[in-house]
């Protein structure tokens, strides 16, 4: 019969290639390489919060980028080797006219030196000289624009309590500009 001859040739190609795959294979599981590949794509470290960025100098959104920057540290900590890598990942972030100079000069100040702020110092240190303009910059610009329209008063009482709380405010100069920015029929 004719189909013998094609059947024994085709099992005979099968057993090579079943003995190519069983080398490849074998070459595959002794190379350290292919086993690194296959753990970097399952056991990569979970990105719990996204690097903040860059503080460009809008005052008004230091708060909100400052207080995500201590949290990407914090979590990113064992990242950092020493002080000079957390000042470093810090101060780079800080951008703009006026950010970008204080950084440019500190960084500068702490390479002569050699010496680099600790985490806490460098969190006081920022805060000193953005933190309390830029939240009595904000809040003023909030209170300003915040008027009670058809909130509910006591809504709009706590929420500018929160805003004058928040800035710093005077107890005489909120309660003028509560007055101001009330309803004038509640007033």
């Amino acid at each position: 019969m004719s189909l013998q001859p094609d059947m024994n040739s085709l099992l005979h190609n099968m057993c090579a290639q079943i003995q190519a795959l069983t080398n490849q294979l074998a070459e595959i599981q002794a190379a350290p390489a292919a086993e690194s590949t296959v753990e970097q794509k399952f056991n990569k470290k979970v990105e719990i919060i996204a690097d903040p960025g860059a503080f460009k100098g809008d005052r008004a959104r230091f708060a909100e980028w400052w207080i995500k920057l201590q949290i990407w540290i914090k979590v990113n900590w064992d990242v950092f080797a020493d002080d000079f890598d957390v000042a470093t990942a810090v101060l780079s972030r800080l951008k703009g006219p006026v950010a970008g100079q204080y950084t440019q000069v500190r960084m500068q100040e702490c390479y002569t030196a050699g010496v680099w702020p600790t985490w806490d110092d460098l969190k006081v240190e920022i805060e000193k000289y953005f933190k309390p303009q830029a939240e009595r910059d904000w809040v003023c610009q909030q209170i300003r624009t915040f008027k009670q329209g058809n909130m509910r008063t006591d809504d709009f009482v706590t929420r500018f309590l929160a805003l004058s709380i928040q800035g710093g405010l005077g107890n005489e100069h909120a309660v003028e500009l509560l007055e101001h920015n009330v309803s004038p029929a509640i007033a």
